[in-house]
């Protein structure tokens, strides 16, 4: 803390820093603007460690509004600096800790000046010490609640989404243009960092309550019908989450519980059959405090991708096993994927991009890990094995090599050809697939192996995501198109020949990470942690 020399800080040391009402609220009034000197600007940064970013947007901040108070006038404090302390006091409480830059010094400034007796001179150096605080510490709260961690943790956790660009002091003057009522439900921030925010709340009241009766590995099954304490403990606890609608305390299975659980189990993305076993009561044995781990995994997440873009857009989220198709903002449909397994090397890739090309009957080209670690060993136990799956041997140039040609077992490490598997019904890639090209080599495609998208866990690629609906994107993406009839599109998908169609405009697509969300039912979501990157953010992040 920093305590400044002037006549009026011996008023302000004698109270303590007090706790800001979460409510308060000041009546709007008129009065006549302060401006601010700038020797006093300059007095201030040197009197404050403020970081030089910092320093570079107050100063910005200022010049460009000539220098005028942002947070009082003659009249008194205004209602935006009203909303701001109550943002800084809502932040406090969800985080169990006071991020405030100079946590004693802002709210005795704050509550001297909120004394009706006070009197305003814009020549008073305490007040406008009291502005430039309020100032930086909008720009430091939206640093820590929207932009998240450094781009060096996103490395880190090998997210590579495009974030989003964040100017404090152009965010501060366009809150200052619009309702300071409105000013704490302001988060220019991905939807899902709010909507996670209000289940935080919950979820900590819950704690806070002593939570539920934690289970034990004497419950194996439970379902309906069944009579026990451990029913009870479960009516509790689905209770408590919101699952089961009304306080139960019978110690019977009913049709209620049944249907808490199967929405219970929906929201965890397992089978919904109503009964509490395996997965299901796996789930339900996560501690709540782990939960609470995921809920700020998540938001801090939602401070790394942009705003929703508009138009249309594609999502993946990895965890849900699911591609979600927006237009204008709204799903317009979703379908089930398959993606890279949870081997390292064959982990799909969190990045962003555009799906610039849709590849009809398309070669597969078969990456050389693959050939060297899958391939070459099966051609030497089986030399029919290429003529077997369809696959040709081609040069750089694309001349077909004949394969009687090749000494196969010369090869090991490295083989000097491209190995790709002809168009058809059986190719691994399908009947089509769509390129968003990126230095990954990962593409969304069809796949010949349906009977996979019926595991409720899907990873089984090497990477690249398949889709269980392929001609529904491809319908999607070429709607525009008179030239593309759904008759076309089908001819195209069986045709023998590759055909690359380049869409008319590029269509944004996410590969994203969220292992809980909330859909827009309003229904939070929990999944599993499948490649282990909540492990890793948990290392990164100070979780409370």
């Amino acid at each position: 803390m920093v305590m400044l020399a002037c006549k009026n800080n011996a008023v302000i040391n004698r109270k303590p820093a007090p706790d800001v009402d979460l409510n308060i609220t000041i009546e709007k009034s008129e009065g006549v603007s302060y401006y601010l000197d700038t020797v006093h600007v300059v007095e201030f940064l040197k009197d404050y460690a403020i970081h030089k970013n910092y320093q570079n947007d107050l100063e910005l901040f200022y010049k460009k509004r000539n220098y005028e108070f942002a947070w009082m006038n003659s009249a008194g404090l205004n209602e935006y600096s009203s909303s701001f302390i109550n943002l800084l006091n809502q932040e406090r409480n969800l985080s169990k800790q006071d991020s405030t830059l100079y946590y004693n010094r802002l709210p005795n400034l704050y509550h001297f000046f909120l004394d009706p007796n006070q009197s305003f001179s814009n020549k008073d150096s305490l007040l406008m010490e009291l502005e430039l605080l309020l100032t930086i510490n909008f720009f430091d709260y939206a640093k820590r609640n929207w932009k998240g961690g450094s781009d060096e943790n996103l490395k880190q956790v090998r997210w590579f989404i495009a974030r989003k660009k964040m100017n404090y002091e152009t965010l501060l003057d366009t809150i200052l243009t619009h309702d300071p009522h409105k000013f704490s439900s302001f988060e220019p921030v991905y939807r899902q960092y709010g909507l996670l925010k209000n289940y935080l709340l919950k979820y900590r009241a819950i704690e806070e309550s002593g939570g539920w009766k934690t289970w034990t590995d004497k419950v194996i099954s439970l379902k309906k019908g069944d009579s026990s304490d451990f029913v009870l403990s479960a009516k509790n606890q689905l209770y408590l989450l919101g699952d089961l609608s009304k306080k139960d305390t019978s110690y019977i299975f009913d049709s209620p519980l049944e249907d808490a659980v199967k929405k219970f189990q929906k929201r965890h993305g397992l089978s919904q059959d109503g009964i509490i076993t395996g997965k299901t009561r796996l789930a339900l044995s996560v501690p709540l405090r782990t939960q609470i781990e995921q809920l700020l995994i998540n938001m801090e997440r939602g401070r790394w991708v942009p705003l929703e873009p508009e138009g249309d857009y594609l999502v993946v989220n990895i965890p849900d096993f699911k591609l979600y198709v927006y237009t204008d903002d709204s799903i317009a449909w979703t379908c089930n994927v398959i993606v890279g397994s949870s081997s390292l090397r064959s982990n799909t890739v969190i990045f962003n991009d555009n799906i610039e090309y849709i590849v009809f009957s398309p070669y597969w080209n078969i990456p050389e890990h693959i050939i060297i670690k899958e391939t070459l060993p099966a051609i030497k136990k089986n030399p029919n094995y290429l003529i077997k799956h369809d696959m040709e041997v081609v040069n750089m140039s694309g001349k077909v090599i004949p394969i009687s040609s090749i000494n196969w077992q010369s090869y090991t490490n490295h083989f000097p050809y491209i190995i790709r598997q002809k168009p058809g019904r059986d190719n691994a890639l399908g009947q089509v697939k769509f390129l968003f090209p990126n230095s990954y080599d990962i593409y969304m495609h069809d796949t010949p192996v349906k009977s996979l998208f019926g595991e409720s866990s899907r990873m089984f690629s090497h990477g690249c995501i398949r889709l269980e609906d392929p001609y529904k994107l491809a319908q999607f993406l070429l709607r525009d198109d008179a030239k593309w009839s759904d008759r076309r599109i089908k001819a195209s998908m069986s045709d023998e020949q590759q055909l690359f169609v380049r869409l008319k405009k590029k269509v944004p697509v996410f590969i994203a990470y969220f292992t809980s969300w909330v859909d827009r039912n309003g229904e939070l979501n929990f999944r599993e942690d499948v490649y282990h990157h909540d492990e890793e953010m948990r290392k990164l992040l100070i979780i409370n």
